[in-house]
């Protein structure tokens, strides 16, 4: 089994503070709580989409603000198509591994409000908890979702 957290040191693409609580994404220098156990799966996620998927790491934000109505909500991963990020290609939503098959498909649906509320075309939604995935093509225009083995 491939150890994404370990190349993902390697290459610089995150770092961690001494006792790894915190986990920094380098690109976006953004920390976060890496004792949440949602966070562990993004952090997978996120690397797998630059050393699996081969995504620039330019074109993957997290934490991105996705305005719901007056909420103003995050949405874990987006995949841009475009350097410039303008253009949402995947948006994925990460659980934490032990999440209950309930909370899972609510994730989905929550994915789907987020790609709905995206300026642009989404392409694809995945929902992961690492142990579980589930990828989805989206087409807004005729609100379909039609489930896909991968999104590659």
């Amino acid at each position: 089994m491939k150890d994404y957290i370990q190349q993902g040191l390697d290459k610089g693409y995150i770092s961690f503070n001494e006792d790894r609580s915190r986990i920094t994404y380098i690109y976006q220098n953004k920390e976060r709580n890496y004792n949440n156990p949602e966070e562990k799966v993004q952090a997978e996620t996120f690397l797998k989409l630059i050393l699996d998927y081969n995504y620039p790491v330019s074109r993957i934000k997290q934490f991105v603000p996705v305005t719901m109505g007056r909420e103003i909500k995050e949405a874990d991963i987006v995949v841009y198509a475009d350097e410039m990020c303008m253009r949402p290609h995947i948006l994925v939503e990460c659980k934490r591994q032990e999440v209950s098959e309930a909370e899972f498909q609510q994730a989905i649906e929550q994915a789907y409000s987020y790609a709905f509320a995206l300026p642009g075309e989404v392409k694809y939604v995945w929902v992961t908890s690492i142990i579980k995935n589930e990828y989805f093509e989206v087409d807004k225009n005729k609100n379909t979702r039609n489930q896909l083995p991968d999104i590659r």
